[in-house]
């Protein structure tokens, strides 16, 4: 999991810049302390709580990286996966193929993408372009997304039922299995 900073270009946790390699560079040494921790886990818990008195569906709206925007709404009638991630964050990039290969074998779910990096568009398609994303790729505004955000790391995975309901908030990379499970489980 990636730490984040509160907002895109700016320093997450222990003062690691979002262009630094968090793993490779050891700067994961002592970040974890109890402070940072407890307060983790006390947000997860409230924003867990929080999403079950949600009456209005959620919504938002993005540019996808060619400019058009595409509404959460848009896709109502249907489970939605939305994904944040990085193209600096390790984890977001293993899981990337996970969240293709999902997409493809389930084609009555729709996979969003929101890259949480203040890139141009060219550079996130050029990063994506290996990958042969199946699925639409939104830019972070500089608004937060609420209910899904603040966020506390990346990847985050959110499951939105057909109704519009926040149902699952994920923190960590997900597989396609680990998907299917969730969605399965939620179904009932």
């Amino acid at each position: 999991m990636c730490i984040l900073p509160a907002r895109p270009g700016q320093a997450g946790l222990c003062n690691v810049a979002p262009s630094e390699n968090f793993f490779r560079t050891g700067l994961t040494k002592g970040c974890m302390s109890k402070a940072p921790l407890t307060y983790l886990w006390m947000t997860l818990l409230i924003s867990g709580l929080s999403t079950h008195a949600q009456a209005d569906p959620v919504d938002f709206t993005l540019e996808d990286l060619n400019g058009k925007a595409v509404s959460l709404s848009d896709f109502r009638g249907r489970w939605v996966v939305v994904n944040f991630w990085a193209s600096w964050c390790s984890p977001c990039v293993r899981e990337l193929p996970e969240l293709v290969r999902y997409q493809a074998d389930n084609p009555e779910v729709q996979v969003i993408g929101i890259n949480f990096e203040d890139t141009s568009s060219d550079d996130s398609l050029a990063f994506l372009k290996p990958f042969d994303i199946n699925f639409p790729n939104l830019k972070v505004s500089g608004t937060p997304l609420v209910p899904f955000e603040p966020l506390e790391g990346l990847p985050t995975t959110a499951i939105v039922s057909p109704a519009g309901e926040l149902v699952e908030r994920h923190m960590g990379p997900v597989t396609a299995r680990h998907l299917q499970t969730i969605i399965d489980r939620r179904r009932r």
